[in-house]
C-alpha cells in the first residue's frame, strides 16, 4: 500500500489519506479526510476539522484530528527533489525511554525534502500528528516539549539543540511551555512524496 492515495470516486473535493504505520511494532491504518485546499498548501497549515478512522481492523471509528493551536509554519524551500539516487536511515533512542530505539529508512529514490520554518506562539501546540518520513529539527529560540505516543514521556529541547523525529507513523506532539516567549525551530522533512502533505493530522492521544 502506497504511503498516500487518490482520492475515491465522488470525492472531488477532498483528498483522502491513508497511511500504513509501524509503531512499537504495531501496525495500524490511519485514513485522513482533509480539505483540497489545505493539501495543495503542502498541509504544513493547521487544518480543517475532519473525520478519521484509525483502528486495527476494518472498522470505522470516526473521530477529529487534533488541531494546532499558536502554531505557524513558513515554507523556505518547497519539495526539493533529488537528481541522484538517495537512501537514509536513522535509529533514534530517545533518552530515558523503555521502549527501545525508533528505526526509520528511506529507500532509495526517497520523493522529495521539504525545508520549513517553525513558529510555536507562547503555550502554543503542534497538535499530534505524524510526518511521512523522518524530520530533522534545529531549535533557534525557546524552548519544546516533545511527547511521543509510544511512552507519553515529556523530552525538552532547548534553542542550540536539534532532535530527529522518525515519522512513519510516530505519532506526536510539540508544545512551547513558555507563557512569555517565543519557540522556533528550522524543519527539514525527508520522503515526502511530491505534491502530497508533509504533516499528517490525528486524533488526539492520551498521555
Amino acid at each position: 500500500m502506497s504511503l498516500i492515495e487518490s482520492p475515491q470516486n465522488g470525492e472531488s473535493d477532498d483528498e483522502t489519506t491513508t497511511a500504513t504505520e509501524s509503531v512499537g511494532g504495531v501496525l495500524r491504518r490511519t485514513v485522513l479526510k482533509t480539505s483540497a485546499v489545505v493539501v495543495g498548501a503542502l498541509m504544513l497549515n493547521a487544518p480543517v476539522a475532519a473525520g478519521q478512522s484509525r483502528s486495527d481492523d476494518d472498522s470505522a471509528t470516526t473521530d477529529e484530528v487534533d488541531e494546532p493551536e499558536g502554531f505557524s509554519v513558513e515554507v523556505l524551500a518547497p519539495h526539493a527533489t533529488f537528481p541522484d539516487s538517495v537512501a537514509a536511515g536513522f535509529v533514534v533512542d530517545y533518552e530515558g525511554s523503555d521502549s527501545g530505539p525508533i528505526t526509520s529508512l528511506l529507500p532509495f529514490d526517497a520523493s522529495s525534502v521539504v525545508l520549513a520554518k517553525v513558529t510555536w506562539q507562547p503555550g502554543g501546540t503542534s497538535g499530534w500528528h505524524t510526518h511521512p518520513g523522518p524530520v530533522v529539527v534545529t531549535i533557534t529560540e525557546g524552548e519544546l516539549e516533545l511527547i511521543n505516543e509510544r511512552d507519553c514521556v515529556t523530552r525538552t529541547y532547548t534553542a542550540g539543540e536539534a532532535f530527529i523525529d522518525p515519522g512513519q507513523g510516530n505519532v506526536h506532539i510539540a508544545a512551547n511551555p513558555s507563557t512569555t516567549e517565543q519557540a522556533v525551530a528550522y524543519a527539514t522533512f525527508l520522503g515526502v512524496p511530491d505534491g502530497k502533505p508533509a504533516t499528517i493530522w490525528v486524533e488526539p492521544v492520551e498521555c
